[in-house]
């Protein structure tokens, strides 16, 4: 038990806690249309700096989608040119009228410089041709009901045409004429002053015989390569063979000297 007399103890000190502020929701307009969905203008496309949009709503005549349609005597062609080959070139061009089951040639296109075959390319024939990856191909047409926009066409293509340039042939002078050797060069007799003579090809005849090839001018030390290919020519000098001892011989008998007597 505790006496009277001592102090009471302190109450404990409770911490205060932090209100929390409560925050106001502002009201989000509702999409009518769903989320990710609708319409937005910034959407729109803007083209880069220095390029306009291309004006779709113009008179596209017989390659206006609705008029390849209602036209049942209408067929869409497909013909690859290569670079060289112009538009106009193939205005009034008269071709046969190509299968469309084989692959063959149906006219020519003759220019300047080349000629080029076209050729109609059949469904189920290979052929080596070129051209075969334009059957994969689809053609989008405009149509004007629908501001100029670019549609499926509503016709599939009929006939595949490539222009491919002919080989070149060699022409029928050249391949008659027969080909012949350059004229031979000549030169005149004063300009003739040297002969070549290698080492060696003076025979032993020639030697024997003192013919001696006319010799050219050479520089000094000219002479002493003449001497060594004489001296290497000559078959006639034979080395000179040593007498060996053999045992059974006389000995050289001594010579005798004279002595005056006394």
């Amino acid at each position: 038990m505790s006496s009277s007399g001592s102090s009471p103890e302190p109450e404990p000190v409770k911490a205060k806690r932090a209100k929390k502020k409560t925050k106001i929701s502002k009201p989000v307009a509702a999409n009518p249309d769903g989320k990710d969905e609708g319409t937005n203008p910034e959407w729109d496309y803007v083209p880069p700096e220095d390029t306009v949009l291309l004006d779709h709503d113009v008179d596209s005549g017989d390659f206006d989608w609705d008029a390849v349609k209602d036209n049942d005597d209408l067929e869409l062609w497909l013909v690859r040119v290569p670079d060289s080959v112009k538009p106009k070139y193939l205005e009034n061009l008269k071709i046969d009228l190509p299968s469309s089951s084989r692959s063959e040639t149906v006219g020519v296109l003759k220019r300047k410089t080349v000629s080029y075959d076209i050729w109609a390319i059949g469904d189920g024939e290979e052929q080596p041709i070129g051209g075969e990856e334009i059957r994969g191909l689809s053609c989008l047409l405009p149509r004007k009901k629908k501001k100029g926009r670019l549609f499926q066409a509503p016709k599939p293509i009929a006939r595949h045409l490539v222009l491919s340039a002919q080989d070149v042939l060699p022409g029928s002078s050249d391949s008659n004429q027969k080909y012949q050797n350059p004229p031979r060069q000549s030169y005149p007799q004063n300009v003739l002053t040297h002969a070549f003579t290698p080492f060696g090809s003076n025979t032993a005849e020639d030697a024997e015989a003192g013919v001696k090839p006319d010799a050219m001018e050479v520089d000094e030390g000219g002479s002493r390569a003449e001497d060594v290919h004489g001296e290497a020519s000559s078959p006639s000098k034979k080395p000179k063979s040593k007498k060996r001892k053999v045992e059974g011989e006389s000995p050289k008998k001594s010579k005798k000297v004279k002595v005056d007597a006394a």
